[in-house]
């Protein structure tokens, strides 16, 4: 293709993402509006499924990929929590709504000041609007104080905790305090970061003192809107995830003769580390991490199965994916998620941290099938509206409408996907080709490259094989296809996570 082509295919791209939200109204499928479930795990990896390889089984999931849908080229926003939460619920990239950091760790933090930005409409939003009851469970991540909960963004409930199950540590100095230590002695925060380690690698509860919430919104306009109940005792981080799971049959159960349709965010802790888990599963995986992954596909079943006894399954659509790839230091402990052939893992613009495990399922409505076509958490958000026959009042979107591949199995209607790692733009990917700009480099960020490199993901997701000067011609094409993207994108907003800044 000619670059002259590829850049006005790429122009064309922008700006279906652009105005995809105008055309959601009018493409209802349904005179009854279906339910919806996103089921988001943490740190899990594209291998972390028995179809895709995973070293223990997930018979749940494989049955979620059987009877659904499974896309093998899904990915994030970002290859880190924070920013790929906020790419999932807003469809829109980090640097246009300001939910991304620039320095480690690049996510939302205890005590950051800031939380998402009041001027962001996220999905749960647009749903509440168009008659849906919406509910939350688990890891928010999005900010700690109250008005950053996700009661102030769209849901009706919030059950669960405002970051990841490894902060609030009772033994070690807060993230705030880490960051300004790491920039005026970095010797003595690696110090303290590797004398931490153990609690990690062998966790107790009594090592995190983790805050659960119960927010909902209240008609007793006398103390506020909203209640933000701080459960005692906080998050009981072996048996959390069985508590979610159960708060989630319930839910589905008292909603099923309700008159309105329901939004659930199913927001999984686990499987971070620290590793914790129910009794019953601890010792029947491949090794500590597939224990967890046990009890992730035995919470999907019982979702699963508690739809189907309540006769509601062919009027509920359910997404499973993760926030991104495995986070590999804590592989040789056994602790870290499975990435099959794919490079690197969380937080690199490499395909192990990008590129996410997806399954849809909506019975007796989808094109059975594994598409290999590009997705995103960028397109639930548009997709979800156009099913639903939703207005979303944002149109700067960067997702894409994919319903028709998962109802009809048309081709996808991503074709390129960027690639952002703490604000900057790394990589682009257009078809089979990926072109990397830099490479994320631990604490020192992102390292730009003296020339870019290229890859043929069809043929070698591990990105091993740099075809830059083999092949000048699709490096061009992919380079310039990329140059318009960037070109087309906004000024970026000032990043919120940056709170020593």
């Amino acid at each position: 293709m000619k670059i002259k082509n590829i850049a006005m295919s790429v122009s064309f791209a922008v700006a279906s993402m652009a105005s995809v939200a105008p055309l959601a109204v009018a493409s209802q499928h349904s005179a009854e509006k279906p339910n919806v479930i996103i089921l988001f795990t943490d740190d899990m990896g594209w291998a972390d499924i028995g179809l895709q390889g995973s070293k223990t089984p997930t018979p749940n999931l494989d049955k979620l990929a059987n009877t659904g849908q499974r896309w093998t080229n899904f990915y994030v926003s970002s290859p880190i929590s924070s920013p790929s939460r906020g790419g999932l619920l807003t469809g829109r990239l980090g640097p246009k709504t300001g939910l991304y950091g620039t320095t480690a760790p690049g996510v939302f933090i205890e005590g950051d000041p800031d939380g998402f930005p009041k001027s962001e409409v996220t999905i749960a939003d647009s749903l509440k609007t168009n008659g849906y009851d919406t509910v939350m469970y688990g890891k928010w991540h999005l900010g700690s104080n109250a008005d950053s909960f996700p009661t102030r963004h769209g849901f009706d409930w919030w059950y669960g905790i405002p970051a990841s199950n490894d902060r609030y540590s009772t033994i070690s100095p807060n993230q705030l305090e880490m960051n300004t230590l790491m920039k005026n002695n970095p010797k003595a925060a690696h110090d303290i970061w590797v004398k931490g380690m153990p609690a990690y690698i062998l966790p107790k509860q009594e090592y995190w003192d983790v805050p659960l919430y119960m927010s909902y919104e209240t008609k007793n306009t006398i103390n506020g809107k909203y209640v933000d109940y701080k459960v005692p005792g906080g998050m009981k981080q072996a048996t959390f995830t069985k508590d979610i799971t159960g708060r989630a049959k319930d839910y589905i159960a008292e909603h099923k003769n309700q008159k309105n349709p329901f939004f659930m965010f199913m927001s999984y802790p686990q499987t971070h580390t620290p590793l914790f888990g129910s009794p019953e599963f601890v010792g029947k995986g491949h090794n500590r991490y597939g224990d967890i992954l046990l009890e992730i596909d035995w919470s999907v079943g019982q979702i699963m199965d508690q739809l189907e006894k309540q006769g509601i399954a062919d009027n509920t659509i359910v997404m499973f994916t993760s926030d991104n790839g495995p986070w590999w230091m804590w592989n040789k402990w056994g602790l870290a998620g499975q990435k099959g052939n794919l490079r690197d893992a969380k937080g690199t613009q490499y395909e192990g941290g990008m590129r996410v495990p997806f399954i849809v399922n909506w019975k007796g409505h989808l094109k059975n099938e594994v598409v290999d076509g590009i997705g995103s958490t960028l397109d639930i958000l548009p997709t979800i509206m156009s099913l639903t026959g939703t207005h979303h009042p944002v149109k700067d979107l960067d997702g894409f409408d994919i319903s028709k591949t998962w109802l009809k199995g048309d081709k996808s209607a991503r074709t390129i996907m960027p690639y952002y790692v703490l604000g900057q733009f790394t990589a682009f990917r257009m078809g089979d080709y990926k072109v990397v700009f830099g490479e994320r480099k631990g604490r020192k960020g992102v390292v730009w490259l003296n020339e870019p490199t290229l890859y043929n993901l069809k043929d070698d997701p591990n990105e091993t094989t740099n075809l830059a000067k083999r092949s000048p011609k699709v490096l061009a094409e992919v380079v310039a296809a990329a140059k318009v993207f960037k070109e087309n994108m906004p000024k970026s907003k000032a990043p919120l996570f940056n709170p020593n800044s």
